[in-house]
């Protein structure tokens, strides 16, 4: 029996630490911006000048969560797009199963 790990485990991991990475990269970004730039804390009071207004949404919020999601969406597509590889599952046992089932089905 070959000890090679099977070249669809190894893919899947691959890709669950891209994403996780991804996932990971964002939340520290996303929560880390909002909290400087949105938040009023000791020493940094916010007022109306700090809001500047982007299409009407303050500019923290779009650049803290909004550009970071628009990011995040676009990594998604490419990434399932054209990043994880197709691998091949083996045979298709649909019909098989379907059969089993309809048999079993009647055996009651």
């Amino acid at each position: 029996m070959s000890r090679d790990t099977d070249p669809v485990l190894k893919n899947a991991r691959r890709e669950g630490l891209i994403i996780a990475g991804a996932w990971l990269a964002s939340t520290i970004y996303s929560c880390g911006y909002s909290y400087l730039f949105g938040y009023i804390r000791p020493g940094r009071p916010l007022g109306v000048d700090d809001v500047q207004p982007i299409f009407g949404i303050p500019s923290w919020f779009f650049w803290g969560v909004l550009f970071p999601w628009g990011l995040c969406a676009l990594f998604t597509f490419w990434f399932a797009g054209f990043a994880m590889a197709d691998d091949d599952l083996g045979m298709d046992h649909t019909p098989e199963l379907e059969r089993d089932i309809r048999e079993g089905g009647l055996h009651e």
